[in-house]
């Protein structure tokens, strides 16, 4: 049974949602390793990935948000999506990535302010919108509420390769999985 990443690579097609916006970045990484993909409607989140025949847009997705600016915006006013959303996808995924790009860990995240000239040009109220981030995932997380992990890209040159790196070790565990459930 072949598990090695140049096989996934070869059969993966990633699929990102028809209301994903502002991921050319990302597009264009996919195109650089040679990685198929394509739009599809999700049902919730913004990745995933089809491989060997499979679809696993029920079982393992990636929610990704830009930035922490997104992401707090996201919480503020339109909470009661989110919320669902989250909900939906954690009842439903096996494994549901919240993908938090632009930040580099949970301490970045807590610490993470507006700065001031923003503060100013854009009439913002609230400078540690980072604090308010970080409280929130923290509770949706606390006793699994929703059922997602967060995963930190500091960097937006490696969003690509951290989304095709959760794909590959799911889809390996997967095929781990169903291999020993056939020898029995």
């Amino acid at each position: 049974m072949a598990i090695d990443k140049k096989t996934f690579l070869h059969n993966v097609t990633i699929c990102h949602d028809t209301r994903e916006q502002k991921n050319s970045h990302i597009i264009e990484q996919l195109e650089s390793f040679g990685v198929s993909h394509r739009e599809k409607k999700l049902d919730f989140g913004d990745y995933t990935f089809e491989c060997g025949g499979r679809d696993f847009s029920l079982s393992c997705v990636i929610e990704r948000k830009a930035n922490v600016d997104e992401l707090y915006s996201n919480l503020v006013c339109d909470r009661e999506r989110i919320e669902k959303e989250f909900a939906a996808a954690g009842n439903i995924a096996n494994d549901f990535i919240l993908l938090l790009e632009g930040c580099g860990d949970e301490t970045e995240l807590k610490n993470f302010e507006i700065p001031p000239w923003e503060m100013l040009l854009r009439g913002r109220k609230v400078r540690n919108i980072g604090e308010h981030c970080y409280a929130t995932l923290k509770s949706w997380q606390c006793g699994n509420r929703y059922k997602f992990r967060t995963l930190y890209v500091k960097d937006r040159k490696e969003t690509a390769a951290k989304i095709l790196e959760e794909f590959y070790y799911y889809w390996r565990n997967y095929k781990i999985f169903t291999a020993s459930r056939r020898n029995k």
